[in-house]
Order: C-alpha cells, then sequence, then structure tokens
C-alpha cells in the first residue's frame, strides 16, 4: 500500500506544478508572450533611461517591448531600437507615427509610446521604421532653468548703472533750465522774423491779386478761381494770426521764467510745449507758401521774386545766377573733401569728425541769417567720367545739408543741394574745386551791413568769399 506520505508528497509535487504553470501563464500574458507579434525598429540621438526589456506601448496602450539595442558605430549615427510589438494593434501605426522615450512619473522606469498615425498615411511593413523623437531630459530643464538665472542677474547689475545714470541725470535738469532758457531765445527770434518774411510775402502777394497783374488779374472774373483763391486767402491770414498768438504767448511765458520766483519745472514744460506749437504753426505756413510756389498761376510771380525749386533746376541754370535775381548775393566757403570725409564701413564717403567741426564754424557765420535767407549746399568732386562727377558730388552735397537740417533745424525748404561737377568759378583753385560750398543766398542791403560791421570788428572771424 501507499503511504500516506507518499501520496502528500505527489499531492505537494502536483500543486506546485499547477502553481508554477499558472504563474508561467500569468507571466507570459501579461508580457504578451502568446500573441502575435510583428518587429518594429526606430532610432534616437540618445535614449535617457531607455533599456532592453523596457515596455512599448501605442497611444497609452501595452503593446510590447524593446527586445534589442544595436549601438552606433560612428558619432553621425543613431541608436537602433528594435521592437516587438502587438499584430492587432498594427492597423494604427503608421509611417507618420512617432516613437517617444517616455518616464513613468518622475522617478519612474522608462518605456516607449509610439503615437497612432494618420489614416493617409500607409501602414509600417514589417521591420519597417518609424521616425523617433529624442527623449526629453530633466538635467537640460535644470541647465536651462540656471541659464534664465544667470541671465536676470546680469541684466539686473546691468540695469543698476543706468538707474545711477538716470538719477544724475534727474538731478542735473534743474540746473539746465536756464542754459535751455537761453538756447531757445535765439530759436524764437529766428521764428518771429520767419513769420515776419512770411507775412510780408503774402501781403505783397495780395496787393498784386488785388491789382489785377498777371494771369491772376485776366482771370480775376472766374468765379471758380476766385473762390479757391479766397480760401487759399483765409487759411494764410488764420495761420499767421495763429503765429502771432503763440509767438505772443512764448514772449509772456519768457517773462513769467524770468521773474523773481525763477523756473519751475511745469512752466518750462508749458514753455517747450509753446515753443513746439510755434515751429509746426511756422512750419504749416511756410508748406503753405512752398505750395503756393508751385502753383501754375504764382510760379511766374515767385520766380521773379526769386524762389526755385532746386530739383527742377539744372547746375547749367544755377551757374548762371538764377537764384540771385538782382536782389540777392551769393556767399560763399569753400571746404575741402579731405577735410570733411573720411571712408565709411562699406568704402563710402561719410563726415568725418573734423569735417562736422569744419561745417560748425562755417555755420556759425550764416545762422544769424537763417532762415530767412535760403542756403545752398554746392557740391564738386573729379572723377573720369561727367556723370560720376556729377553723381559724386550731388551725394557729397546731401551729406552736408543733411547735417546742417538736422544739427541746426534749418528748415528743409530753406536748405537745398546741388551737383555741380568740378567746374567752380571763382574758387580758391582757380576753377576748379574737390569738396563742397556752403553758399548763402544774402540780400545785398543786409550783406553790405555784415561787411561794414567785420569791417570795423577788432575781433577776427571768418571772411567768406562772394561772388
Amino acid at each position: 500500500m501507499i503511504s500516506a506520505r507518499a501520496v502528500g508528497a505527489g499531492a505537494f509535487v502536483v500543486i506546485g506544478l499547477l502553481l508554477f504553470a499558472v504563474a508561467l501563464f500569468l507571466i507570459g500574458d501579461r508580457r504578451m508572450l502568446f500573441e502575435r507579434r510583428f518587429t518594429l525598429y526606430t532610432e534616437f540621438s540618445r535614449l535617457g533611461e531607455l533599456e532592453t526589456g523596457a515596455p512599448v506601448r501605442v497611444a497609452g496602450v501595452d503593446a510590447g517591448e524593446v527586445t534589442d539595442i544595436v549601438l552606433p558605430r560612428m558619432p553621425s549615427e543613431k541608436f537602433k531600437v528594435k521592437m516587438e510589438v502587438r499584430e492587432a494593434l498594427h492597423p494604427v501605426i503608421r509611417t507618420d507615427s512617432v516613437a517617444i522615450p517616455q518616464t513613468q512619473g518622475l522617478v519612474g522606469g522608462a518605456y516607449v509610446n509610439i503615437n497612432v498615425g494618420t489614416d493617409q498615411a500607409p501602414r509600417v511593413e514589417e521591420d519597417g521604421t518609424i521616425p523617433g523623437r529624442d527623449p526629453f531630459q530633466i538635467s537640460d530643464l535644470l541647465q536651462e532653468a540656471s541659464d534664465t538665472m544667470m541671465m536676470i542677474g546680469d541684466t539686473v547689475t546691468a540695469l543698476r548703472g543706468d538707474a545711477e545714470t538716470a538719477v544724475r541725470e534727474v538731478a542735473g535738469t534743474a540746473q539746465d533750465a536756464h542754459a535751455l532758457l537761453d538756447q531757445m531765445r535765439p530759436d524764437l527770434e529766428a521764428m518771429a522774423k520767419n513769420g515776419n518774411v512770411i507775412s510780408s510775402d503774402s501781403r505783397e502777394l495780395m496787393a498784386k491779386l488785388n491789382d489785377g497783374q498777371g494771369t491772376i488779374g485776366k482771370l480775376i472774373n472766374d468765379d471758380d478761381l476766385y473762390r479757391q483763391f479766397q480760401q487759399l486767402t483765409n487759411q494764410a491770414q488764420e495761420t499767421v494770426a495763429n503765429l502771432h498768438q503763440v509767438s505772443d504767448d512764448a514772449r509772456r511765458a519768457i517773462a513769467d521764467v524770468r521773474s523773481k520766483d525763477g523756473p519751475a519745472q511745469g512752466l518750462l514744460a508749458e514753455m517747450r510745449t509753446t515753443v513746439s506749437q510755434a515751429r509746426e504753426a511756422t512750419g504749416d505756413l511756410a508748406d503753405n507758401m512752398e505750395a503756393m510756389k508751385h502753383n501754375f498761376l504764382l510760379r511766374g510771380f515767385f520766380n521773379k521774386r526769386g524762389y526755385y525749386d532746386l530739383d527742377a533746376i539744372s547746375p547749367a541754370e544755377y551757374r548762371t545766377g538764377v537764384l540771385e535775381n538782382g536782389k540777392r548775393k551769393a556767399m560763399r566757403i569753400w571746404l575741402k573733401s579731405a577735410l570733411l570725409f573720411e571712408p565709411g564701413p562699406d568704402g563710402t564717403e561719410v563726415l568725418s569728425e573734423s569735417g562736422r567741426a569744419r561745417i560748425d564754424s562755417a555755420m556759425s557765420t550764416y545762422l544769424k541769417y537763417l532762415p530767412a535767407s535760403p542756403l545752398v549746399v554746392e557740391g564738386y568732386a573729379p572723377a573720369q567720367t561727367v556723370a560720376e562727377r556729377f553723381r559724386l558730388s550731388r551725394r557729397r552735397a546731401g551729406i552736408v545739408r543733411q547735417y546742417i537740417v538736422g544739427r541746426y533745424e534749418v528748415p528743409p525748404q530753406n536748405a537745398g543741394f546741388i551737383g555741380l561737377g568740378i567746374e567752380a568759378l571763382n574758387s580758391p583753385d582757380k576753377g576748379r574745386w574737390d569738396g563742397v560750398s556752403l553758399t548763402l543766398f544774402l540780400d545785398r542791403t543786409e550783406l553790405q551791413l555784415a561787411n561794414e560791421a567785420n569791417a570795423k570788428s577788432q575781433v577776427p572771424s571768418p571772411k567768406p568769399q562772394t561772388n
């Protein structure tokens, strides 16, 4: 007979085998060893924590595992990852699917997640390869955060110096208030003089209109033309009245600033606003007068007065002295190109520091006559061809004119420029010149007074050459 101990031992072995079979089945089922699979490849520049045996998921669903990782043979190659994936998920994996190494939580194991593709993309073939995206590293994020904090620290350090500079500038504003008022006085006087000249031109023009002279007198019975001139006259008179009102406000503001109480920040701000308004009013009136000069009915009248558009005058016409017109005399200051220009970064000529200083010295003679008298920058340049000479000379004149308009705030319509090649009558080089000439068209009476004042003065002053 079989003993009870033998029966118990046999039962224990049978039960152990059954438990081992069940465990083996559960493990195989969990790792999908009993399902049909297909092979899939992807490539990564870096693996992160990914290793052989890592799970593979498709859109979050367990799909297989990483079975092999092929190491690159060269630095330019990538790691090739071999994956075994359930055949049931083959239809949703397309050629545009992307494999991404991810981590389960912050400290969990790594796995490969495959995004499902689109319906338009074809299905991946057996042993096919899909694109891979390199894993995100926490260390990269920490490094970027560290770089950002360092950048913020550098920015704060840099701004500290700017803040100190701003405080010093604010502290010096009160000390500059009196100097600013003294600097604005010549601008106000120049604007008032310019306004008087424009107002005189407007009155003379209206007198000629009333007398019926020229083309306008012949067409004075035209109602449409009369209404147009009536509207233009009303605008000019209104602008002149506004200019006088703004000038009166400016004078009163200056008197208040010079009172015993001293200048205040608020009053200084009002003064700046007033000056700005006066400049705008003068500019508007100058624009109106400029438009009138180009009107086909008034062009002849202004040409007789000596107003011309340099863009419409050829160098040959300019040399005949059309801008003098019997009432003005040209006063010139000659400046050599070697003392004005230097090569720029691109090889073209630009103003040098010494050139700006020489222009400033020359303009000190002309400032008291601006903007009532027109200023023309004449350019001269030697070159092999006539076209090249005129191109280079006009460019030189334009550079100097741009500096003068920006530096001294001369109205653009009162400062012109023209290229004249190389021929320069009455120049210090006997008919030729290499550089520019600052030419001021001054009223003959004012020119005579200026010459008499220079003759009587004991202080040496620049002696511009006139012709």
